[in-house]
């Protein structure tokens, strides 16, 4: 006698052995009993759920010889018998995909009408529906609509997004979930003990994680672990065979990129990828697991939902302790990116190394609230500058309001002499942080310092480049650079200058506008905004050159 696999020996004959659909199996029980059966049902679900087992139990229960008024089948008559063994004349099971066409659904509307040979009802199982042409689904509308009384429709499809409204219409339809975690390793320890065989309840959790909800794929994997290993399967087995990564491994990955630990995290994919796992497999697993942590910080009600043993909800407690949700949030988004990165990419590994790069980047990143509790926490005299005063219309001069008073060791020329050393080192720093800003700075000259503030000068030609340098990103950069060059916190000040001298500029008469300086366009600020990413852009879309650039 040929060998039978799991997933077909195992297969449920009665609705209590259906496992986490109870759902279906209720409503289907009562219909049968209160003789409320309708003529066409669609079962809906991932691979492995159920569906085709839910529609040949129904079967089953419909024609079965032996029922009475029990829901359930009997298994025991011939026509139980018959369906098992696929041969009965009253239900004919058709695979979609391999019966596309149109004259396949013609054939089976011409024959719908003949009365069924033993049993009360003729019952159709359509699996993939989805697969069908249109032309098929169009021929099959006005015999699903009003069949005969002696005909039943049991449809199933993996994805209901492709089959017709019209089709869904005329079915009740069925949302078969994924099996939990728990589920599927109890039904996984029930074969092994009537099997007699040894599986560690860690190599039962690896196997329904890898199952990833489905039954079947669980069943199926248990098979192909005891032809490869024998009777006695641990979790290393289930690892090895189907390239999973054990839950204390990402316990471990989580943690090092929540500590920020670059060099921890790549050690740890070099070693699984020459152990030969797959790289894809753990960003989602990866992915889950952050986002179990947001669950279990931010929701902790919900913790109970989780598919996860005590130990594993103490372990993402403790780790959602070392990092704020904006953080978790930035990893999830860095992760989730990586991963739809890594299907198409020549090399998963790199992709895998730069996520977890980022993500490590992205767990050490200071957040706004600790910003603001470490500026609140520090005393007077050490006070970050405060925000850049808003700049006046009737003034071409714009500042950023100095910081509160600071003990400083050298003076202010003192200063100033360090600064005009350091001043090409300001501009390039500038030129990294804000490139557009960059030529407007390369035209102004450091002045002086006065107290808390740098004092810089744009000759008249350029006076208008102080209103192309008032925004955040420009004034940041600036300050920052400049903070570097003197070795402390300084803000800055604007200067529009006349024949080499710094002059306010002249107020507008009442009424009217201040008159706008005509800019120049230098070389560098010319060459900048040629390399503008909009600008190269519009060229590339539109097949364009520069031909000139003004105002």
């Amino acid at each position: 006698m040929s060998y039978e696999v799991l997933a077909r020996k195992w297969r449920p004959q009665q609705f209590e052995q259906v496992v986490g659909q109870e759902h279906v199996v209720q409503t289907l029980r009562r219909a049968i009993q209160t003789n409320r059966v309708a003529h066409a049902y669609l079962f809906v679900g991932p691979r492995g759920t159920g569906k085709t087992t839910m529609a040949r139990l129904l079967a089953k229960a419909l024609n079965c010889q032996k029922r009475g008024g029990n829901p359930d089948p009997c298994d025991t008559c011939d026509s139980c018998q018959a369906i098992v063994s696929g041969s009965d004349l009253d239900v004919i099971e058709m695979d979609a995909a391999s019966n596309t066409q149109v004259e396949h659904v013609r054939e089976l509307r011409d024959n719908v009408r003949y009365a069924p040979a033993r049993g009360p009802y003729k019952i159709y199982i359509i699996d993939e529906v989805h697969m069908l042409s249109t032309g098929a689904f169009n021929a099959l509308l006005k015999t699903l609509e009003e069949p005969p009384a002696h005909a039943k429709f049991l449809l199933a499809t993996t994805d209901v997004h492709k089959v017709p409204v019209t089709i869904l219409s005329r079915c009740q339809r069925f949302d078969l979930r994924r099996i939990s975690l728990k589920e599927i390793v109890g039904r996984l320890q029930e074969i092994s003990k009537a099997e007699k065989w040894k599986v560690s309840p860690e190599a039962l959790l690896a196997i329904a994680r890898g199952a990833e909800g489905g039954l079947r794929d669980a069943e199926s994997a248990l098979d192909q672990l005891i032809a490869f290993r024998g009777e006695k399967i641990e979790e290393a087995d289930v690892l090895d065979v189907f390239g999973l990564v054990s839950w204390a491994t990402i316990t471990q990955l989580a943690a090092a990129i929540l500590k920020g630990e670059a060099a921890e995290a790549l050690q740890i994919v070099g070693d699984l990828d020459a152990g030969g796992r797959d790289l894809q497999r753990l960003l989602l697993e990866l992915l889950v697991h952050f986002r179990n942590i947001l669950i279990v910080r931010h929701a902790p009600k919900l913790t109970g939902s989780l598919d996860l043993t005590e130990a594993q909800r103490a372990g993402l407690q403790e780790q959602a302790e070392l990092a704020d949700g904006e953080k978790l949030l930035r990893i999830v988004d860095i992760l989730t990116e990586a991963a739809n990165q890594a299907r198409m990419a020549l090399s998963r590994r790199t992709v895998v190394e730069v996520a977890l790069l980022k993500a490590t980047r992205a767990a050490s990143v200071v957040s706004l609230d600790e910003l603001i509790a470490q500026i609140q926490a520090l005393p007077a005299g050490d006070a970050a500058p405060s925000p850049p005063a808003e700049p006046s219309s009737s003034t071409a001069q714009v500042s950023e309001a100095p910081p509160r008073g600071r003990a400083r060791p050298l003076s202010d020329a003192d200063e100033f002499e360090r600064l005009k050393q350091r001043w090409p080192a300001v501009l390039a720093a500038v030129t990294e942080t804000a490139q557009l800003a960059a030529p407007y700075f390369k035209e102004a000259v450091p002045l002086r310092i006065e107290g808390e503030r740098a004092i810089l000068g744009f000759p008249a030609e350029f006076a208008d480049y102080i209103k192309r340098v008032d925004n955040a990103r420009a004034r940041q950069a600036i300050v920052r650079a400049l903070g570097h060059a003197v070795g402390r916190a300084i803000g800055v000040k604007y200067e529009a200058l006349e024949n080499g001298h710094s002059a306010p500029a002249q107020e507008a008469a009442a009424g009217e506008p201040p008159a706008r300086p005509k800019a120049v366009i230098t070389p560098s600020l010319r060459k900048a905004l040629e390399n503008d990413p909009v600008v190269l852009q519009t060229m590339e879309a539109f097949g364009a050159t520069v031909m000139d650039i003004r105002e």
